[in-house]
């Protein structure tokens, strides 16, 4: 675990810059399982939020960039209050105690799941932090971003809203 954690953070200080990336469509491979607890113990599964456009965003409370763009995702959130749209926080390899500390400074409205054991990050191939993929209703990933992003960004905004299925008409 230490030496994915060091080669996180070596991806990381590389991939962490203060520009903020693009949400970029995503031509990998089908959406991996997802199936983690979340800080108060209970269950979730991806496949659980089909019907709802998913931000599936893979960070760290010791990542300087995960904690730029959490302010920004939860302007995003707000934005899609009342809609079929989620976040799955997915902090990796620290306890519930610790990620429920860091939510008592930052304010995060996400399902916060932990991957104690890197599982998640493998089988998603995430290489730094943060990392996010957006999951249509469906259930395929259709965009992803490593690194930093304005989540209330006009662009990216539009380009969630069009999977939302109450919005498509």
């Amino acid at each position: 675990m230490r030496v994915i954690m060091a080669g996180l953070l070596a991806c990381l200080l590389v991939v962490g810059t203060a520009q903020a990336r693009e949400l970029k469509p995503y031509a990998g491979e089908p959406t991996p399982p997802l199936a983690l607890v979340d800080v108060h113990g209970k269950a979730h599964d991806l496949r659980d939020y089909r019907g709802m456009v998913v931000l599936v965003n893979f960070w760290a409370t010791w990542c300087p960039p995960c904690r730029e763009e959490i302010p920004s995702m939860q302007r995003l959130k707000a934005k899609f209050a009342g809609k079929p749209f989620v976040i799955l926080a997915v902090d990796m390899g620290e306890s519930g105690a610790s990620v429920k500390a860091f939510l008592k400074e930052v304010r995060l409205d996400a399902v916060m799941l932990l991957d104690i054991d890197g599982e998640a990050l493998k089988k998603w191939k995430v290489f730094a932090f943060p990392t996010s993929f957006v999951v249509d209703p469906q259930g395929k990933i259709r965009y992803a971003v490593a690194g930093a992003t304005e989540w209330d960004d006009p662009e990216t905004i539009r380009r969630i809203a069009e999977l939302l299925p109450a919005m498509r008409r």
